[in-house]
């Protein structure tokens, strides 16, 4: 996260002759520190939810001193060196980024097992790259992981975001002061900086309105906010203000700025149209540049000078500590005072030892190289770097899926070698509660986990038959069992539905039964409209054809059981924004109508509860752990959607209906606790998905609940 283009000439900022340095800001210094610490304490602290706004701040920031700098170069020798400029962004940027990056990766392979420590490697990869923020749009399309532990170094993302700003600005202002004469005409450029701001923010509504997750990481998105601190450098040396004025303009933006924090929360929109208050605010305290006194204080006083000294550092170190710290060390206030702490030495040290020596070896500036007064060699070099992150940031989404999500060591789900019945899981799930070490046999291994370790009608591609919502082509649908039986058991719903796969292959399995299963991620098969939070506004029209279709699906395959399950998340995305009681009132009538829909084509069904939630053991499973770590209470949301399920049911049962409920939860859990593994067995590969080896564990315990009429 930014504070980067700002070695300490870039904090100097009015207009000089050529050799005289620009005048030194505490005030901008000051307002580092603000940004950075509403960014620290937000991740750290949990407080204020808005303090991401930083991130916002320090964008106008170093849109305005990057821009002071290079019209001070344009204006004095009508050309850039861009062989210093870039010289100079490496300086500050690199050493200190690159070591936390190498820290980072490092502490990943010695606390995470491989499947994270490789990813966070993967993300690394692309954070040295700058084009973490593309990463993590491109990750985010992915809905498997999507849902994964949060990345070390994920905060990189805004630093790649001003690297990609670095690379074309300069070219751009250069081309601009040589196509509209921006030497003679100065007014010009307000404009042209102005209809950049006005086309960035136009994006970032679009982008905000179909695609929340990706707008908040779109460079172009983005843009405006570094165009914004632009446009303040131009016009700063064209507004006369009263000195008297320039005091409580500044105290005005801060004000702003930190009751943006206050205001804004993570369920508001943005980028678009909150962004527009931190950026505002920041951009009144840059405007004013007020003299001393006792009003401007708070940014001028020697406490915020050291933080914004160390702001760079203290952004670059603060992420990865808390990552760590909260695996280790659990989120207790004391930790995160702690952490904290730690951070600040961390930043101090880094400061002192990496940003520091590299800043002081400083060599002569020169604007323009004899290489670069050959005409055209000079853009070159932005021309080629520009270029380079253009093709990154596409590798991210039309390159292998590699680049974005490490693998695992086998690629083939583990098999639990045994299906005992429910007394005997009863009994295992009390040992794996009683459990003190990992059992040493563990399979799938921590190691191997992933997703290839799920039922593989998980697969968005066949075999597998988990299909994406809005897909034009023919759904995908996975078989088991010979192809002419004479009965056909067909299980369908959500990713949920499909993890459950291997269960429903062993229960109607022989020579008499064919499976079939068919699902939409993120998709039940209950009549209710879902928005969730990491789909596109569409979605809710798109999922009710989906269900549609699967209905067909139905009428035409005519099964002698219907399998239908759905996972529990979906209680806090209705469309209709119900509460309480109301939400389990409506999840029970989305259920009762899809009964009475397919009661016609099917001869009986079998509702399967969905498995409680577990500990995500990509999080919880670290090296230095036990497998206590890894213990979830039991939800809430998983009771109240049981009754509301179970409860349908008898609607339609004592309505005549042929309808069995299968309730999971005394399979993975007693006592309303959750381990994360059962005999030797890992349980899931997220907080949701069973692996491939637990749907198999289960099979008999669930067999023997489902009427021996349907499976005999």
């Amino acid at each position: 996260m930014p504070m980067t283009g700002t070695d300490q000439a870039a904090n100097r900022t009015t207009p000089r002759p050529p050799g005289r340095p620009l005048r030194y800001r505490a005030d901008i210094q000051g307002l580092r520190a603000v940004a950075v610490g509403l960014v620290v304490a937000d991740h750290i602290l949990g407080w204020p939810h808005g303090g991401f706004v930083g991130v916002d701040v320090f964008f106008v920031i170093s849109g305005y001193l990057i821009t002071s700098l290079l019209l001070r170069e344009l204006r004095t020798t009508g050309t850039v060196s861009f062989r210093d400029f870039y010289v100079r962004r490496a300086k500050r940027i690199l050493p200190a980024a690159m070591v936390v990056l190498v820290v980072t990766v490092a502490i990943g392979y010695v606390v995470w097992f491989l499947p994270r420590a490789n990813q966070s490697a993967l993300d690394a990869l692309a954070a040295a790259l700058f084009v973490e923020n593309w990463h993590l749009v491109a990750v985010g399309s992915d809905y498997l992981q999507a849902s994964g532990p949060v990345s070390p170094v994920q905060h990189y993302w805004s630093l790649s975001i001003e690297e990609q700003f670095y690379a074309v600005w300069p070219l751009l202002l250069f081309a601009a002061f040589g196509l509209f004469d921006l030497r003679r005409r100065p007014g010009r450029l307000r404009w042209l900086i102005t209809a950049g701001i006005v086309l960035s923010l136009a994006w970032a509504a679009y982008r905000t309105s179909t695609a929340p997750t990706a707008a908040y990481f779109d460079t172009f998105a983005r843009a405006a906010e570094l165009l914004s601190g632009a446009l303040v450098a131009v016009v700063a040396g064209q507004v006369a203000l009263a000195d008297r004025f320039r005091a409580g303009l500044s105290v005005a933006g801060l004000v702003v700025v930190l009751g943006s924090a206050v205001v804004i929360s993570p369920t508001s929109p943005f980028p678009f149209p909150w962004v527009l208050a931190p950026v505002l605010g920041t951009a009144m305290v840059l405007l004013a540049d007020p003299p001393a006194s006792p009003a401007t204080v708070l940014l001028t006083n020697p406490v915020a000078q050291r933080l914004g000294q160390w702001s760079y550092s203290i952004y670059l170190w603060h992420f990865p500590v808390v990552v760590f710290g909260v695996v280790l060390l659990g989120g207790s206030i004391g930790v995160e005072l702690g952490l904290v702490a730690l951070t600040l030495l961390l930043a101090a040290a880094s400061y002192r030892w990496v940003e520091r020596p590299v800043l002081a070896l400083r060599s002569r500036p020169r604007y323009t190289s004899g290489w670069e007064r050959r005409r055209g060699t000079g853009v070159l070099l932005p021309v080629s770097l520009a270029a380079v992150l253009l093709v990154l940031g596409t590798a991210q989404f039309w390159a292998p899926a590699s680049l974005r999500g490490a693998g695992t060591l086998s690629a083939d789900p583990a098999s639990s070698g045994d299906r005992p019945p429910a007394a005997v899981l009863s009994e295992r799930v009390q040992d794996a509660l009683a459990a003190d070490s990992w059992p040493a046999d563990l399979r799938p291994s921590f190691d191997e986990l992933g997703p290839e370790q799920q039922a593989v009608a998980m697969g968005t591609a066949a075999p597998g038959c988990r299909n994406i919502v809005g897909a034009s082509d023919e759904p995908l649908v996975c078989q088991s069992g010979p192809e002419d039986a004479s009965r056909t058991a067909l299980l369908v719903g959500d990713s949920v539905a499909m993890s459950w796969a291997p269960t429903v292959n062993a229960t109607f399995e022989g020579d008499d039964w064919q499976v079939l299963a068919l699902g939409y991620a993120n998709c039940p098969f209950i009549d209710v409209a879902v928005a969730p939070e990491i789909e596109a506004p569409g979605f809710p029209e798109e999922c009710a054809a989906a269900r549609d279709g699967t209905l067909e699906f139905i009428e035409e395959t005519s099964p002698e059981v219907l399998v239908v399950s759905a996972g529990q998340g979906y209680l806090g995305d209705l469309v209709s924004g119900a509460e309480g009681e109301d939400v389990l009132d409506e999840w029970q009538r989305g259920l009762e109508s899809t009964l009475e829909a397919v009661q016609p084509y099917v001869g009986s069904v079998v509702v399967l509860s969905n498995p409680p939630l577990g500990a995500d053991p990509r999080e919880c499973g670290v090296r230095l752990g036990s497998p206590d770590d890894c213990v979830r209470e039991m939800t809430r949301g998983y009771v109240d959607k049981s009754a509301a399920e179970r409860a349908a049911v008898e609607e339609l049962q004592a309505a005549g209906a042929d309808v069995t409920y299968v309730d999971t939860r005394d399979l993975f859990c007693a006592d309303d606790r959750c381990p994360a593994f059962i005999g030797s067995v890992l349980l899931r590969t997220d907080e949701t998905h069973l692996t491939a080896a637990a749907a198999e564990l289960v099979t008999a315990a669930i067999r023997d609940m489902v009427p021996a009429r349907l499976t005999s």
